[in-house]
């Protein structure tokens, strides 16, 4: 090692010609992939919204019989951001404004998603508390969100106005009561949010593993498909273009990277010649031509990525990922490696004698 980094530096022509071609690598991927890859992560990020994500598990013959432990269960998972459960649907009145109305209600299991704004009020936190809907406090006639409701044989305080947007939306048309702990609420719909749309299927195979009913067959478990392969369309016609890019870069980068080395080899051949024939082993030569270009490499890819993500700083294009930097200096390390072996195998395999020889 200590021979191979002495040699890095008493060869600086060759070895700041190996990390020229190392930093233009990196410099040239950062600049056209990872651009690319900047890209095809906004537009993947656009898609992957709440629909994009949402898994629905419907009960679709209402005697399904959803135990409520399943919004708990499906909680614990960790490409989970929120889960809640909606019960029957049961019709109440406003009965401070002569029983306008109707309005569903809704038991709710697992709590309010952040997804769902709350446009004033609170979140109830008793069962006999509700929020209501944009678009039921209009039917309702309860433009303050105060007052009383009533199914007939329950009377429940309304405490906050809800708008849901999106997938969500149908939210407005309704009232939701918290569930009490130990009331047995049969739920008829269970909303899953994936951390990501890449996560969704995986997401509702859980579900389907986790549901737990009186019927599993009666219930059905669903993704939206379309916005998922949307999505997969996208990002595979993005990531194959960049792939393509990145890889004829990386190509070029280990030809040259070959060609300097094999001319820095060459001109050391009667220092090859001399360790060999003072007992050096073949794969000690190999190993110092080995650690001479991982010098160049390193330093190459920290200069190219710097270079590189200060351009894309300057021209306002936003960065890529660290992981993509790391993965894209770590590929333009191993080029250095890769195109150094040829050289080294051949320095390893001269004849020191030939080399030696005195015409």
């Amino acid at each position: 090692m200590r021979d191979g980094v002495l040699t890095a530096r008493a060869q600086p022509v060759a070895t700041a010609t190996a990390a020229l071609v190392v930093a233009l690598v990196t410099l040239v991927t950062l600049l056209t992939t990872g651009r690319a890859a900047a890209t095809e992560a906004e537009v993947v990020a656009s898609i992957d919204a709440v629909g994009t994500r949402l898994v629905v598990a419907t009960d679709t013959t209402g005697e399904a019989g959803i135990d409520p432990a399943t919004v708990a269960a499906i909680a614990e998972l960790s490409s989970v951001t929120w889960v809640f459960g909606l019960g029957p649907a049961t019709d109440v009145e406003n009965v401070a404004a002569g029983h306008a109305g109707p309005a569903p209600l809704r038991a709710l299991v697992g709590g309010l998603p952040s997804d769902v704004a709350l446009a004033a009020g609170r979140a109830p936190a008793t069962p006999d508390e509700v929020v209501v809907g944009s678009s039921a406090a209009t039917a309702l006639r309860m433009p303050d969100v105060a007052g009383a409701l009533s199914d007939g044989a329950r009377r429940y305080a309304a405490v906050g106005l809800v708008e849901g947007t999106g997938p969500l939306s149908f939210l407005d048309d309704g009232a939701l009561r918290m569930a009490a702990p130990d009331e047995d609420v049969p739920l008829r719909y269970v909303y899953v949010l994936a951390a990501s749309a890449t996560h969704a299927q995986d997401v509702a195979d859980a579900v389907r593993a986790l549901v737990v009913a009186d019927a599993p067959s009666a219930v059905d478990v669903s993704v939206s498909s379309g916005a998922l392969e949307l999505r997969d369309v996208i990002a595979g016609r993005l990531g194959a273009s960049s792939r393509q890019t990145m890889a004829g870069v990386l190509g070029v980068g280990l030809v040259l990277v070959t060609v300097t080395m094999l001319g820095a080899v060459a001109g050391r051949r009667r220092d090859f010649g001399r360790r060999r024939a003072l007992g050096a082993t073949r794969s000690a030569v190999v190993s110092l031509v080995l650690v001479q270009s991982s010098c160049a490499g390193l330093a190459g890819a920290v200069l190219g990525a710097a270079s590189g993500l200060a351009v894309l700083s300057a021209t306002g294009v936003a960065w890529p990922t660290a992981q993509f930097v790391a993965g894209v200096m770590v590929l333009a390390a191993l080029v250095t490696l890769v195109g150094s072996v040829p050289p080294a195998v051949a320095a390893a395999r001269a004849d020191p004698v030939r080399i030696l020889r005195v015409p």
